[in-house]
């Protein structure tokens, strides 16, 4: 299993911790010549995408379908139909099938919302929520289709990555459609040898764009969201509005939130991101023992920001009685003086074990495609599966229960000994610990100067606990939490992106994780989102 956060899914046939399942994201439907929405779209490199207002057709349509008060939500359907025609899926049909069967998270897809839409144009998001708040029904949103939160019982679930699902270069900057992952909007730049950092995975879509974004490069250019530079955002009236530096007023209140917490203040329907130049990353691989941690703890955070140095804990047949540590060092850097200071620097780590490694490999490649996944190798050095999303017909899925908590540079060895207690009492061979290296450019932003709240973290720890059979899942759950008291004493905040509610500890969590930022944003929602269309911030 693997993290942007924290990413999983796992085949209930399968054991192996990288066991995700797989989709290209394509669909029916070609995508929009741009992914800025609606028609007739511009940008600039030092703007935002602008879409005209709705037709006056769609708009006169759109009035008659909120003029009523609705009812229960089986009577949304006819309203959505009536402004969205083919584009609204209800339970039974292949295209309803079809969404969630590509919703990334097991317990996601087994949800029931009332129907799928999948919009074409910023006026059709529009309409969606319109209509929605006429109604009384909430709406969630699958980008990317990662997060476990975007599926709701009831709830009407908006599918951007049908039809949204574009980018394109611009200049030094990138315009990404609603609905499309890291991995298109990377591919796009490509060619011009550019990047924006971005997570372990190139799955993710502007859900985590928008709240945080910790990957290989966090050290050296920081958060994805860092580099916004422009949103397209509808708010849950239906109303749009276009977010930037430049934005003054209330719409300035909103340019902060949408850096942090985008998903509980509107619809992010395209946006705009800056770009950097970038060549090949080196990675060091190597699989050791768990006496090593300490070593790791010491280490990892003196290093320079060109270099971030993560790692896994976990079980591979490498090592079929004991768990491991797998540390992956990249360095982002082409001075071959850093790329040794980095290899020396897993070296010392390495050597922090009493026996001698058991996988090491060093490599490089394009940024994010050609690096080597984020999970622990197999047998004689096996290279992992792929991390792929899951697709309509692919069979029994598993189940997941996960969190994640920042803590700063104080992990020491009485601390790794915890832990490596805690893997050791994993209730089966899925569960993995994740420790994703940040600091360095982290903390360049103040925390007040975005809704993300965690700038002085050291790591993104994520404890994922994988379960095939039923019968594991207290068990399972049970680990992950106590896991995390292990950890407690030096936890200084919780990951936005891992935050699923439904859980008692859910209100404790979200207070961690929007933390000095909390007040701002409940004001927000109070302004923009009173009657509760998209998801709350607190229970």
């Amino acid at each position: 299993m693997y993290c942007h956060g924290t990413l999983c899914s796992v085949s209930a046939s399968s054991n192996l911790p990288g066991s995700l399942l797989h989709s290209s994201g394509t669909t029916e439907g070609a995508p929009p010549e741009t992914p800025a929405l609606g028609t007739g779209a511009t940008v600039t490199s030092n703007d935002i995408p602008t879409s005209p207002s709705p037709s006056t057709g769609r708009r006169e349509a759109l009035n008659t379908a909120v003029s009523v008060r609705l009812g229960p939500s089986r009577d949304i359907v006819g309203q959505l139909r009536s402004v969205l025609g083919a584009g609204v899926h209800t339970p039974g049909a292949a295209g309803y099938r079809n969404a969630l069967a590509k919703v990334f998270f097991p317990e996601a897809a087994r949800r029931r919302p009332a129907c799928v839409v999948a919009p074409r144009t910023v006026d059709d998001v529009a309409a969606v929520m319109s209509v929605a708040a006429a109604a009384g029904v909430q709406v969630t949103v699958r980008g990317g289709g990662l997060s476990s939160n975007c599926v709701a019982d009831g709830a009407v679930m908006m599918d951007l990555s049908e039809n949204l699902n574009a980018a394109r270069r611009s200049a030094d900057q990138v315009v990404v459609g609603g609905g499309a992952t890291m991995a298109t909007m990377l591919e796009v730049l490509s060619p011009a040898r550019r990047a924006v950092p971005v997570g372990v995975v190139g799955h993710a879509g502007l859900g985590m764009a928008t709240r945080g974004g910790i990957g290989y490069l966090t050290r050296s250019l920081g958060l994805t969201l860092d580099h916004l530079v422009g949103v397209e955002l509808v708010l849950p009236s239906g109303g749009v509005v276009h977010l930037s530096e430049r934005s003054s007023g209330e719409e300035a209140d909103l340019w902060w939130a949408v850096r942090g917490s985008a998903p509980s203040l509107g619809v992010v329907t395209s946006a705009v991101l800056r770009t950097h130049e970038i060549g090949p990353v080196w990675v060091d691989r190597a699989v050791v023992g768990l006496d090593a941690l300490a070593t790791y703890f010491r280490v990892a955070p003196e290093l320079s920001r060109d270099t971030t140095m993560s790692a896994v804990l976990g079980y591979t047949s490498l090592s079929p009685d004991e768990p491991v540590l797998f540390l992956y060092t990249a360095c982002a850097s082409g001075d071959n003086s850093a790329v040794g200071r980095a290899r020396s620097a897993a070296s010392t780590v390495v050597a922090g074990a009493d026996s001698p490694p058991l996988y090491r490999a060093e490599t490089s490649g394009r940024y994010l495609a050609e690096l080597p996944e984020f999970a622990i190798p197999g047998a004689d050095g096996a290279e992992p599966e792929p991390i792929r999303l899951p697709r309509l017909g692919d069979g029994p899925r598993g189940s997941f229960f996960g969190k994640a908590v920042f803590t700063g540079p104080t992990l020491d060895a009485q601390v790794a000994d915890a832990i490596a207690d805690r893997i050791r009492a994993a209730p089966t061979r899925a569960c993995r610990i994740d420790f994703q290296h940040t600091g360095g450019a982290l903390a360049d932003v103040d925390d007040t100067a975005t809704a993300f709240w965690g700038r002085t973290a050291e790591w993104s720890i994520p404890v994922n606990a994988i379960w095939g059979d039923a019968d594991d899942e207290e068990a399972c759950r049970t680990w992950a939490r106590d896991t995390l008291q292990a950890l407690a004493a030096h936890t200084i905040g919780v990951y936005n992106v891992e935050l699923r509610p439904g859980f008692p500890e859910y209100e404790a969590e979200a207070r961690a994780a929007y933390g000095g930022s909390l007040a701002r944003l409940q004001t927000l929602r109070h302004r923009y989102d009173s009657t509760g269309v998209l998801p709350p911030l607190l229970p």
